[in-house]
């Protein structure tokens, strides 16, 4: 039995070790770097390098790839996602640690005062030793499906980020043209109640005018807010707060591809790629691993080896083997077995139902952006140019005095809502496109910002 206890505490020791950082993470770090296209490996929590380089990014206007880096940076929502790994290692460790030693010691007194009897009994539960192969089965499952669920995590604030930094970039070219819009509107109405005033035109013109003006003052006001309003979706998502949330974007939608994207393998993609069907896999094999161990404790709850020793009136010792063998008499684990099989039985339904969704997720996704593409292209390419037209056409019929004031405003109006539907266009394209890229990467996307 000696030699049963030193094996035990040399495993203890060498198998009940936390994982290191590096291992935990590596791989979660490569795999976002395949996935991404990107190194997110910003090191710990308290790495002092961080808060400058996050300093340098927002000191210069933002690009995606800017605001990418600070996101996995800052966002205090994927730093708890990814400390679930610590929660997963710890159980690794725990995997090998075998249950307290049991002492007894028992000294008794004759009656008469006689004589004394000393015993010791030392007996290990080893049951837990006997299922180690499975416990840590068990805890490296537990430890795959927390790294899918980091990355998973990662990726989706990746898609959030890719969203939110384009519903900005829109909202800002909406402002633009309703800017452009409204001062328009304004010299124009200006110029109405000048010619009012001077008997040169009628009251029609003047309210007419005058509506157009407070019309593009509604819609300034509108844009100014949408502005605020993504300018905050995009803050939250890149976990900035206080003095850093003053950066600043200098670009535009980059234009939609003249060729359609390719888009016919996103279903099988989006499925063989998958982080939420890896990491209900790795819960499916550790229901399993539940369901074997509630099986074996069913039949045998526990089993402990030791050693007795007593010693009567100060007398030699006498030493032997110690056999504890609990029996399944009232408890049988059958809340443990039924709670294992539910939820082996919960995982196959979830993985069933996942594949579904990512699927119709798929489907839906390829085509948003293929409308959004035809679309974007279409009022490009035809509607604009229509709509330049006609305001070329009615500034020649105003110059030669066959349009009104009010004629030529509309079409300048009509001009400015097409420009508004090409950028919303451009902005669903660019959204639809970060959802397909999400697909790909292994996550199922959800609401954006």
């Amino acid at each position: 039995m000696i030699g049963l206890g030193r094996g035990a505490i040399v495993l203890l020791l060498v198998g009940g070790c936390v994982p290191s950082h590096s291992a935990m993470f590596g791989p979660v770090d490569r795999d976002l770097e395949r996935r991404l296209g990107l190194d997110v490996a910003w090191g710990t929590d308290a790495d002092p390098r961080v808060p400058d380089a996050v300093a340098a990014l927002l000191d210069e206007p933002l690009d995606l790839d800017a605001a990418l880096r600070i996101a996995m940076a800052q966002n205090r929502h994927l730093r708890a996602a990814f400390a679930e790994l610590g929660v997963a290692a710890a159980g690794l460790a725990e995997a090998t640690v075998l249950p307290p030693t049991e002492v007894d010691i028992d000294h008794k007194y004759g009656v008469s005062g006689d004589g004394s009897e000393t015993e010791i009994e030392v007996v290990q539960d080893v049951l837990e030793l006997l299922q180690i192969g499975q416990r840590r089965g068990t805890a490296r499952s537990e430890i795959a499906a927390a790294r899918a669920r980091a990355t998973a995590a990662a990726v989706d604030l990746a898609m959030d980020v890719e969203i939110a930094f384009y519903d900005v970039v829109a909202a800002q070219q909406e402002l633009e043209l309703r800017q452009t819009a409204f001062d328009a509107a304004s010299g124009a109405a200006e110029l109405t109640e000048r010619m009012h005033a001077a008997g040169n035109t009628t009251d029609l013109a003047l309210v007419r005018d005058r509506d157009q003006r407070e019309q593009a003052r509604v819609d300034l006001a509108r844009a100014e807010v949408a502005v605020v309003e993504e300018r905050e979706a995009l803050n939250a998502a890149l976990g900035l707060s206080g003095e850093d949330t003053s950066w600043t974007v200098a670009t535009r939608l980059p234009e939609v591809p003249e060729q359609a994207p390719a888009l016919d393998d996103l279903e099988q993609d989006s499925v063989a790629q998958s982080l939420d069907l890896a990491a209900l896999r790795a819960d499916a094999e550790t229901a399993a691993g539940m369901v074997g161990r509630a099986r074996l404790r069913a039949v045998l709850p526990g089993v402990g080896v030791g050693v007795a020793a007593s010693r009567r009136d100060g007398g030699d010792w006498e030493v032997g083997p110690v056999l504890q063998v609990s029996l399944p008499i009232f408890d049988q684990q059958q809340g443990s077995r039924a709670k294992a099989n539910a939820e082996l039985r919960r995982t196959r339904h979830e993985i069933a139902g996942t594949a579904v969704d990512l699927r119709a997720a798929a489907r839906a996704a390829r085509a948003v952006a293929l409308e959004a593409h035809d679309e974007a292209l279409h009022i490009k390419d035809v509607i604009l140019p229509l709509r330049n037209e006609i305001l070329d056409q009615l500034v020649r019929q105003y110059n030669a005095m066959n349009a009104s004031t009010f004629e030529l405003l509309e079409a300048k109006r009509d001009l400015v809502d097409a420009g508004s539907q090409y950028i919303d266009a451009l902005r669903r394209y660019w959204r639809a496109t970060a959802r397909v890229k999400a697909l790909r990467r292994g996550v199922l996307p959800g609401e954006a910002p």
